[in-house]
């Protein structure tokens, strides 16, 4: 039975695999990526690198601090009043003014130079120069005034079941991203092949194919078949993407956000990784067969998208609920959603990602969900080889409660 389950396999991968919608699915994803390094390349190559024309008015001492402390990456000039400035910055001359009155500054910027002069630079350059000016009213030294800006020593650090890791901001920013990217990941997954699934039981059905299908083998060939020849386009999306990412990540290894993205990727623990393929691989084949035990019932196909959409709503509990998890991680809902089979596919992985669930809570949800998986295969055959001959008027839902009380 195994050779005739390759071979119906086979049939369906090689069908698939030679369609455009195939290739538009798995190249679809890539145009956000690189329309993205698109822009960014040509906004550096064609952005204006000199440094921004400030002008301080009627103020040297003020003008000469900023110049002779390299405090602002700006061309600093000095004005005699306002209205010089003015004319200056509308005949594109300067990019802005710094005016300071008694103890306040002003900064006025062109419509151009809003975006070259970030306040929360220049509110920093200015306080320095005001920190130095009460030091020598109060006659510090250069030591004495260097040792109160000398900032505070923290150390942030994660304490799990395995052991003490260091932690910080940029290490929860590090998680949050790969939680967001693997639950996008595998959902998209999800969307993709439950509806490749739906869509070819649907034209065997309709074209009255299947008849002549189940001739020659049976009707648990044919199940488990298409499921090991959508598995294996699957395989082949993922094989894709990853020797895409690799070959790019050696093209481009000198460019900024290739850069970026490695400095993240190798802070991947192998732990998750191990856990999130696995998790995607007993999560899909788990969905696989549930949408082919709904596609069973369809007639023709106008009633996919009728098929598929309660299966969307059951992953998109897990893609909401994994978004949501990286703002409350530790609510209780989630964590009890966490363990439930088809949401835990998407929510886990998530969970894990941010350091909230345990490993080992982690393999007891993928656990939970095998069994589920091992179940809706068994259930499936049943219904399956029971339906795809069958052609029932009635909506599919209540075929399939039917087929449940049966």
């Amino acid at each position: 039975m195994f050779k005739q389950i390759k071979l119906v396999a086979g049939q369906v991968y090689r069908t698939k695999i030679k369609t455009p919608s195939f290739w538009l699915a798995v190249l679809t994803p890539l145009l956000i990526p690189i329309v993205m390094f698109a822009v960014g390349f040509i906004i550096a190559k064609t952005s204006d690198d000199a440094a921004p024309k400030l002008a301080v008015v009627d103020n040297p001492v003020l003008a000469q601090t900023i110049k002779s402390g390299k405090l602002l990456d700006t061309d600093i000039i000095e004005v005699s009043d306002v209205d010089t400035a003015k004319k200056k910055i509308i005949s594109d001359k300067l990019d802005g003014y710094l005016v300071k009155k008694d103890d306040s500054y002003t900064l006025v910027t062109s419509t151009n130079g809003t975006m070259k002069f970030t306040e929360g630079t220049v509110r920093t350059a200015l306080s320095q120069i005001e920190l130095a000016d009460k030091a020598s009213q109060l006659k510090l030294s250069a030591q004495e005034l260097a040792s109160l800006q000398q900032p505070a020593e923290l150390t942030m650090k994660t304490l799990s079941d395995k052991g003490e890791t260091d932690g910080g901001a940029g290490k929860n920013v590090v998680n949050s991203a790969i939680s967001l990217a693997v639950t996008i990941v595998i959902f998209t997954l999800l969307m993709v092949y439950t509806n490749v699934i739906a869509q070819e039981i649907a034209n065997e059905k309709s074209s009255r194919i299947m008849e002549t299908l189940l001739a020659a083998t049976s009707a648990k060939v044919q199940y488990y078949g298409k499921i090991m020849g959508i598995g294996l386009l699957v395989l082949t999306h993922i094989l894709f993407y990853v020797v895409l990412g690799v070959g790019a990540s050696v093209i481009l290894k000198d460019n900024k956000m290739v850069k970026g993205v490695l400095e993240m990727v190798k802070g991947v623990d192998s732990n998750f990784l191990i856990f999130s393929v696995l998790m995607l691989v007993v999560g899909l084949l788990s969905y696989l067969f549930f949408t082919a035990i709904i596609a069973s019932l369809i007639n023709d196909q106008s009633q996919v998208q009728q098929a598929v959409q309660p299966i969307v709503f059951l992953s998109m509990i897990g893609y909401m609920a994994g978004i949501v998890g990286g703002t409350v991680p530790n609510n209780v809902v989630l964590k009890g959603l966490s363990f439930i089979p088809f949401v835990s596919t998407t929510l886990m992985p998530s969970r894990l990602a941010t350091e909230v669930s345990t490993l080992t809570s982690a393999y007891i949800a993928l656990a939970i969900q095998a069994l589920a998986l091992i179940v809706v295969a068994k259930f499936g055959e049943r219904i399956y080889a029971k339906n795809v001959l069958s052609y029932s008027d009635e909506k599919i839902f209540k075929q399939f409660v039917q087929n449940l009380k049966k």
